[in-house]
């Protein structure tokens, strides 16, 4: 019982020292003499007042944008039309010509060009190995007719073509600037011998024509189309049949 008694006195004297040691808190009341904000009023002459000499409390007015920076999606896509078409209404040829595009250098080829006789004729650059002069050729036995022999070009044997008898035409002409045209079909070198080399020439390919049904003095079949060079007309000939033995002399 003392024991209970003794426990009893130690909570009451700790709630007691708590109790002292709390501050007490004074409630917040408002104060009566302090003046309420005034309610908003309007004048009496409020319909005779001009607009610029009053305003009402609110948001910031909407400036308009200047008209320079105002968004016109039609003026934009107009302006960009006019950039991209090409006015040719009552343009001048010169106007005309500066605005086509250039033909690409793809869209032409050179040609070697020879003679045989009046026609000229015409081998692509890239079938061409080299020009000599003639020389000495060995007859081998059981040839065509149109195979002159064959010589020897560093180390390598090439057969030579007589052009006027591969393509049936006369024997009869000038052999003082005859000519061996070394060209190449496939891995192997042929011989091709002409009256006389010319020049170097480019050709568009749109100035390029299919072969005519009919050609005087030559065989359709070697032809692979008709060049043209200015006023010039080449014959432009299909080495790898011209050099195809196969096909027989004078097709």
């Amino acid at each position: 019982m003392e024991l209970a008694k003794i426990r009893n006195k130690v909570r009451q004297e700790a709630v007691a020292e708590a109790a002292r040691e709390a501050v007490p808190v004074a409630p917040v009341t408002a104060q009566q003499d302090e003046p309420s904000p005034p309610a908003l009023s309007l004048p009496d002459n409020l319909l005779d007042l001009q607009p610029a000499l009053f305003s009402f409390p609110g948001p910031a007015p909407v400036r308009s944008l200047p008209s320079e920076s105002r968004f016109d999606p039609l003026a934009k896509i107009l302006a960009g039309r006019e950039h991209d078409c090409i006015v040719v209404t009552g343009a001048s040829d010169a106007e005309l010509e500066q605005q086509q595009p250039e033909v690409s250098e793809a869209a032409f080829e050179e040609f070697l060009c020879f003679r045989l006789g009046d026609e000229e004729y015409g081998v692509n650059i890239m079938e061409i190995k080299e020009i000599i002069k003639t020389r000495e050729l060995t007859e081998v036995p059981r040839i065509p007719g149109f195979v002159d022999g064959v010589l020897s070009l560093r180390g390598v044997i090439v057969p030579v073509f007589a052009m006027r008898k591969r393509l049936g035409m006369s024997l009869e002409y000038d052999a003082g600037q005859e000519r061996i045209v070394i060209v190449r079909c496939g891995d192997g070198l042929h011989g091709l011998r002409v009256d006389r080399v010319t020049d170097v020439v480019k050709i568009a390919n749109t100035d390029r024509e299919a072969t005519p049904s009919v050609l005087d003095g030559v065989a359709r079949e070697f032809v692979a189309g008709i060049g043209r060079a200015g006023n010039r007309m080449l014959i432009i000939l299909d080495i790898c049949k011209v050099v195809d033995t196969a096909l027989g002399e004078g097709v």
